[in-house]
């Protein structure tokens, strides 16, 4: 992508986030070209994602663990996961718990880069359809429902909405630092832009992602 189009991208976005009544600033740079992961990576990922958030759920670690590994998925792990996969379910603080719950909004987003659904609303919490869409790991699912996936979304569809997602984040993390209530909910927004840098950026890794804004 060349410089003119990545601005005509900025351009475009922040029109759009105008359109919506948010703020936005206009002396954000583009951002850089990307290094896209492997449909294969990305599946990896959201395989993991699923089978972790059913922790937050109560689901026992070990049976998570061993579902990980009879699916060959444990390389796609982060060092973080690793550990947490690592501990008894009483174990955990209400900081992993959480972070994992989050997961749902992550995943969400590599949904949408997979093409499983249509659209990326901010306004809007992962769909009550998320469920059925994924393997049930309860019902002792296997992974076919990820594995099945043939497709990434293009280079420049992720980019769009990953350079739309990291003005939307701007725009949260101001509103905060001003006291101000943003009219879209930060946490969902910053999960979602975090999944897709990671999916931009094969050097990234999972538990550190930069997330300046």
């Amino acid at each position: 992508m060349t410089e003119e189009q990545k601005i005509k991208v900025r351009e475009l976005n922040n029109q759009i986030i105008q359109n919506k009544n948010y703020r936005f600033n206009s002396w954000l740079p583009v951002l850089e070209d990307r290094n896209t992961r492997s449909l294969e990576d990305t599946k990896g990922r959201m395989s993991v994602m699923n089978a972790l958030i059913n922790i937050s759920f109560e689901a026992p670690i070990s049976y998570i663990r061993k579902w990980i590994e009879k699916h060959n998925l444990t390389s796609h792990l982060s060092n973080w996961e690793n550990e947490i996969l690592l501990k008894d379910n009483e174990e955990l603080t209400d900081y992993e718990l959480n972070s994992l719950r989050w997961y749902l909004e992550g995943l969400w987003a590599l949904m949408w880069a997979t093409k499983m659904i249509a659209d990326l609303d901010e306004t809007q919490w992962c769909g009550e359809n998320m469920a059925i869409m994924l393997p049930n790991l309860e019902q002792e699912e296997s992974n076919e429902k990820i594995d099945q996936l043939s497709e990434l979304r293009t280079d420049d569809e992720i980019y769009h909405m990953l350079d739309l997602y990291y003005r939307f984040h701007w725009y949260c993390v101001d509103e905060r630092i001003k006291g101000v209530e943003a009219k879209i909910n930060e946490g969902l927004v910053y999960e979602r832009r975090k999944a897709l840098e990671w999916l931009m950026d094969k050097e990234s890794d999972w538990d550190d992602i930069e997330m300046g804004t």
